[in-house]
């Protein structure tokens, strides 16, 4: 789900720091507790989907898998060849659609009208596998509603096997134009050169480039007036730098640039003997990215570093990048195995269920690797049975765990009280498939302003009082769906998130049981805010607002500006307890006045 409007809001002040392992390992000290503001994240579940398949090697077979919490039907349609199949999806279970042959997007360079229109009633997660033997590969549908205008490809580059690095882009609306800066030479399109297509609803186009090492169409800028969905990939890719023998075709919806993020933890791949390959690349100039806390690049818009992690390491950046990790060619470690590429969700992305599903028979091999915070390890229940604690491994010192866990052929789900990460992938004999299972897509690379207010208070002991954090972009607008974790050091310990609604704002409530004082940090991403709020054990004076032992006409002001606000149970603006703030709780606090008129001390 997508807040589709916003609304112009107050400036703000920010704390950026670029500690942001600091910031995972202090917020994920103990468990927090999941509210009802899971509803308002911007996430991969959707009812509206307009995906491709990319071109394989030779014909592949092509499948969709679409998963639901939720039992629901739908349909499946290719408006461009009369195509259309209903379907039903029960909670729990994946629901398999095959797609037809000729909806492989085999032209370069063209327009055609291939794109696969999928509808639900209610929310589904939709997955694609384009498989063929020895060349397979899947991908996470992203729902229309957070399909954005701006996108940088990411593939993988051309080793001189078979020279075939691609992307695709589906439209979603009539008279849209994509305009793509290629950052090689494509056929007729020259390297650097911005150009125009133009598309309508349902269309797809394909650009691919065939020279030979290291050309590479991972960082070609591709934008539109109206949001479209782009698939980066390689037709039949060798990884690493062409020291495998066997190709793999690899193929991931890209998500738009505003879902970004700059913290990652990854997690070696299962039975993988000599690491896994990763990409990071950047959405702005001057991009600093470290890898376990050490500086390894620094990167302009488009750019990208490549490394060979062999252990679980965190990824992090001052500007939002995107990561995707790449199983290496079989020949690589001697492991039965071959190239896939699946994006990496930054942390702030994480979901708190998926239901996942394997590709029948073809790939005996199966695991999902499951990373959460260290607090949540053991919580997380697979299929209905919690993942052992013991199957976890630390991620340095990050605050996070990681597993590879085996699954079965077939469709799973995972849920947690906390948010974790999840990629589902498998092997075959020179084969391979890998996607994440689920994502949010909340526009957190857009977050340029955190604040948290009132940055003091003093409240009695026992009684339950909030913090609001803002979360603006750079034009000052509020940002709603964006994930705020909170932590609370001091005198009454504790943590817990919460999504921001329309106006940009997350509240975060607690009660005080001991006196002194408390630090609150709100943390997104890299971004931080701090309050500090008293814990008295005076017993509390009726309306008074400020708690300064007065009740005097600051407090009257107090609840006169939040006159029609809804009122939190023990909120003391409601002096009448009727659950909003009004006329009547200013007149019955006017009566208990400390001095003459409401005068100030």
């Amino acid at each position: 789900m997508k807040y589709a409007s916003r609304f112009v809001f107050g400036c703000a002040s920010r704390m950026r720091t670029s500690l942001v392992s600091s910031l995972l390992g202090l917020f994920f000290a103990g468990l927090f507790a999941v509210t009802s503001a899971m509803a308002q994240q911007a996430d991969s579940k959707g009812t509206d989907f307009w995906l491709m398949f990319n071109a394989n090697l030779t014909a592949p077979t092509m499948t969709l898998f679409i998963a639901g919490e939720e039992a629901t039907n739908g349909t499946v349609e290719i408006p461009g060849l009369a195509f259309s199949t209903p379907f039903n999806v029960v909670p729990g279970t994946a629901t398999t659609v095959s797609i037809p042959a000729a909806a492989e997007v085999t032209a370069v360079d063209t327009v055609q009208n291939k794109g696969i229109h999928v509808t639900a009633s209610k929310e589904v997660t939709v997955y694609g596998l384009n498989q063929r033997a020895n060349t397979t590969d899947a991908f996470l549908g992203l729902p229309t509603d957070i399909l954005g205008t701006e996108y940088i490809n990411q593939g993988y580059k051309n080793v001189n096997i078979v020279n075939a690095t691609q992307f695709g882009v589906v439209a979603t609306e009539d008279n849209t134009t994509v305009t793509i800066t290629p950052t090689v030479n494509s056929g007729a399109r020259p390297a650097g050169v911005p150009y125009n297509v133009s598309m309508n609803r349902g269309s797809t186009y394909q650009l691919r480039s065939v020279l030979s090492s290291p050309a590479d169409l991972s960082g070609s800028i591709i934008s539109a007036d109206k949001p479209i969905a782009v698939f980066g990939g390689h037709q039949c890719a060798n990884i690493p730098n062409g020291n495998t023998v066997a190709c793999d075709h690899i193929v991931e919806e890209i998500p738009p640039t505003s879902t970004w993020g700059q913290a990652f933890v990854t997690f070696p791949l299962a039975t993988r003997l000599s690491g896994d390959t990763f990409r990071v690349m950047a959405s702005a100039d001057v991009t600093s990215v470290s890898v376990n806390g050490a500086n390894v690049a620094i990167l302009n818009r488009g750019e990208i570093y490549e490394t060979i992690l062999i252990s679980a390491s965190t990824i992090t950046a001052d500007k939002p990048v995107l990561v995707t990790q790449y199983s290496n060619g079989t020949s690589w470690d001697n492991v039965t195995s071959d190239p896939f590429e699946v994006v990496v969700p930054p942390f702030e992305q994480f979901l708190a269920s998926y239901t996942i599903s394997t590709p029948p028979v073809t790939f005996q091999i199966n695991y999902v690797n499951v990373v959460v915070a260290n607090a949540g390890v053991g919580a997380v229940v697979l299929d209905g049975v919690p993942i052992p604690a013991g199957s976890y491994s630390a991620i340095g010192a990050s605050g996070f765990s990681g597993a590879q866990v085996p699954v079965t052929v077939g469709s799973h789900t995972l849920s947690a009280p906390v948010p974790f990460g999840l990629i589902s992938y498998g092997f075959a004999d020179a084969d391979s498939y890998g996607y994440p299972g689920g994502l949010g897509l909340s526009e957190v690379a857009e977050l340029t302003d955190l604040t948290l207010a009132p940055k003091t208070a003093t409240n009695p002991i026992n009684t339950e009082h909030c913090v609001v954090a803002t979360t603006l972009d750079q034009q000052s607008d509020p940002l709603p769906g964006i994930r705020v974790d909170f932590v609370v050091t001091g005198v009454n310990p504790t943590n817990g998130f919460e999504f921001t609604q329309g106006n940009g704002e997350a509240q975060f409530c607690y009660t005080g049981t001991n006196a002194g004082d408390d630090l609150i940090t709100a943390t997104v991403g890299a971004l931080s805010d701090t309050a500090t709020k008293t814990w008295t054990d005076t017993p509390a004076v009726a309306c008074d607002i400020d708690n300064d032992g007065d009740v005097d006409r600051n407090d009257i002001s107090l609840i006169t500006a939040a006159r029609n606000a809804v009122a939190l149970p023990g909120d003391p603006r409601d002096n009448d307890a009727n659950g909003v703030i009004n006329v009547s709780d200013a007149r019955q606090c006017t009566l208990l006045c400390t001095l003459a008129r409401c005068a100030t001390p």
